[in-house]
């Protein structure tokens, strides 16, 4: 019997050499991106580095990437929309193993080099020995075995509900926001699944579950479809009875996550993440720095919102940024992932991100890259806000804060930019800050005290505001928070 590859050759020969190999092996295609193969192992290219992020670029054709979650070991596993499939990435010698799903999707049209997605996937989870993907062609969920490489599913039982993202929750269970269907489902171990209705009927729209124990719950209702808007909601696992946290609707609330002692909200129709404190029961505002858009400010659409237990991070889909805050000094760092300014032709789209080992990952839809923000970068400079962090000014009036530049190690000018929470853009209008220069260059290893005049116009209507005062070297945003009073 002859071997394999000698079969090969003679197959080939016989029915017309190259063309014929290609067809009986095609190459990668968008209807095919790995080709002929089920499961496919690459070397990545060596990455680079911008600022604090340092991004791979995955093979092609576009995997378009989207979900992600990070092992134990600090592999990470993302979906791939245009395979229809998950990949496995090793940072330490940066290999990929791409594998398949069983499964035939027909792949949209690709368009301006752009391969059609066969599933959206924004859910990936490490849950009862698998990788779980959520797959919205399919409606189910996609478990991989990485020991045997074999696949196994999970049907959800309303009609294209959408199943979006999952959580490991208590006594070994998966829950599932389903998007479309205003339902959360329960996985038992066995795979079984409850359905829980929500207080918005047919029209919530689930996005996400988090758990502070063993005993309580929270989603986010992203609210679009509801006349009253979104809000999150607290539940007992035992007696699902849902109750809205805070008395508080928002537009758009997309994800959410707990970190001292405060329930944090990515607020994906502004430009601000939200956060309740538990004990003081009240809500405050981290607004992010605007961006301008062929000279508009858009907004930064913070995508989701997680913390490693004593930061809390968040994605900045329109402003192309990681953005990490701190909360035990009001600081809040944004990290560029490209070097290049950003419209809506030119952001990477990097919708997920999950926080493990060490780092904060993401997938880049658009660019087809995963990259990672390394939190001990240290871009040689940051503020603070000399004395109390909370002016109190009335309307038509003026005051003035001390906002310290520190630059440690940093040589040439950084930019000095403000940004509040008073529009869904996070630009200064009716509250307005103002410095004598707004480009600085301070010497390495000193201190550059500004001083900036919070001023508020006659039109701005009475409450409490939140600003943030920033250094930037156009990669690196390093803000510090200021609570701003107007009383009634």
């Amino acid at each position: 019997m002859l071997p394999p590859a000698i079969i090969l050759v003679i197959i080939v020969a016989s029915v017309g050499g190259i063309y014929a190999y290609q067809q009986l092996y095609p190459g990668p295609s968008c209807a095919n991106p790995l080709g002929s193969a089920k499961v496919l192992r690459t070397q990545l290219a060596p990455p680079t580095t911008i600022g604090g992020v340092t991004e791979f670029t995955l093979p092609s054709p576009l995997r378009a990437p989207n979900g992600v979650t990070v092992a134990a070991d600090g592999s990470v596993w993302f979906g791939e929309q245009s395979v229809a499939g998950v990949g496995h990435f090793y940072p330490g010698n940066g290999t990929l193993v791409e594998y398949a799903w069983p499964f035939d999707y027909k792949a949209p049209p690709s368009a301006a080099g752009f391969c059609g997605n066969k599933s959206d996937i924004f859910g990936v989870t490490l849950w009862n020995g698998k990788v779980w993907v959520t797959d919205t062609s399919g409606n189910q969920l996609v478990g991989l075995d990485p020991s045997t490489g074999q696949f196994s599913t999970i049907a959800i039982p309303t009609n294209t509900s959408y199943p979006y993202t999952m959580t490991p929750g208590p006594n070994d269970t998966l829950w599932v926001a389903e998007l479309f269907s205003g339902r959360i489902g329960e996985v038992s171990p066995n795979g079984t699944v409850r359905q829980y209705s929500l207080p918005g009927g047919s029209n919530a729209e689930p996005a996400q579950v988090i758990f502070a124990n063993s005993t309580t719950g929270f989603y986010d209702d992203v609210g679009a479809s509801e006349s009253g808007g979104g809000g999150i909601y607290s539940f007992n696992v035992s007696h699902f009875s849902p109750a809205l946290v805070g008395g508080q609707r928002f537009f758009d609330p997309s994800s959410i996550a707990l970190a001292s002692g405060s329930l944090w909200v990515a607020l994906h129709g502004s430009s601000s993440v939200a956060s309740y404190n538990f004990t003081a029961k009240s809500w405050s505002y981290f607004p992010t720095s605007f961006v301008l858009w062929d000279g508009s400010p858009v907004t930064t659409l913070p995508y989701f919102v997680y913390s490693n237990g004593s930061e809390v991070w968040a994605n900045e889909h329109y402003g192309n940024r990681i953005a990490m805050i701190d909360p035990s000094n009001g600081s809040l760092a944004e990290y560029s992932e490209s070097d290049h300014p950003v419209d809506g032709t030119t952001i990477t789209g990097a919708e997920t991100f999950a926080v493990g080992g060490g780092r904060a990952w993401f997938t880049e839809w658009f660019s087809n890259g995963l990259g990672y923000v390394d939190p001990g970068y240290d871009p040689g400079f940051y503020t603070t806000v000399a004395g109390n962090g909370t002016v109190t000014i009335a309307s038509g009036s003026s005051a003035s804060v001390d906002l310290v530049v520190h630059d440690t190690t940093h040589h040439g000018a950084l930019n000095i930019t403000f940004a509040d929470s008073e529009s869904f853009v996070s630009k200064p209008a009716n509250l307005t800050l103002s410095v004598s220069s707004t480009s600085v260059s301070p010497q390495a290893g000193t201190e550059l005290h500004l001083t900036v005049t919070v001023a508020a116009s006659n039109s701005l209507k009475p409450g409490t505001y939140w600003a943030i005062l920033t250094a930037t070297d156009g990669l690196t945003y390093e803000s510090s928070l200021l609570k701003v009073v107007v009383p009634s």
